[in-house]
C-alpha cells in the first residue's frame, strides 16, 4: 500500500518539540551557570587585590615607623569591613608573632563576602614579614 500524504504527522511534530525545548532548557541553564561563574571571578579577583593591598602595606615597614613606613610593631590582628565593587566585605587580618623564626610574623589575610546566592565566599593570601626591613 502506498500512501500519498506528505508531510509530518502530529506526533512526530511533538516529538521534535520536545527535543528542542529540553535543548533550549539545557542552553538557558549553562547560560545562567556562566554568568554566576563569572561574577565569582571578578569578585575572586576583586578580593585577591584588597588581601594583597593589605599585604603591600605591611612590606612597607621598618622599626622606627620613618619615611612614611609603618612600624613593625603595630602589625597587629584585627577585622575591618570595606567595599568591594558595590558590596561591603570583611577584611580579616591574622598576625602570629615569632613565626617561623623569631623577629618575624606570620601574617594571613582573608578576605570574605557572601555571593549572590547568599553563600560565604573567601579569597586567603599569607607571608612571613621579617622585623628588619630595607627602609632602615
Amino acid at each position: 500500500m502506498i500512501s500519498n500524504s506528505r508531510g509530518f504527522s502530529f506526533v512526530e511534530v511533538l516529538i521534535a518539540l520536545a527535543i528542542m525545548a529540553v535543548g533550549v532548557m539545557a542552553v538557558i541553564k549553562m547560560q545562567s551557570f556562566m554568568d554566576f561563574k563569572a561574577d565569582n571571578a571578578l569578585k575572586t579577583l576583586d578580593a585577591l587585590y584588597l588581601a594583597e593591598e593589605k599585604l603591600e602595606q605591611y612590606h612597607t615597614r621598618s622599626q622606627s615607623a620613618a619615611g612614611g613606613t609603618i612600624a613593625f610593631g603595630s602589625i597587629q590582628s584585627h577585622t575591618e569591613a570595606t567595599s568591594m565593587a558595590g558590596l561591603t566585605v570583611t577584611r580579616v587580618v591574622t598576625v602570629i608573632d615569632d613565626m617561623p623564626v623569631p623577629d618575624a610574623k606570620k601574617v594571613t589575610v582573608e578576605v570574605i563576602w557572601n555571593d549572590r546566592f547568599e553563600q560565604i565566599q573567601s579569597v586567603s593570601l599569607e607571608t612571613v614579614i621579617s622585623k628588619y626591613s630595607e627602609f632602615d
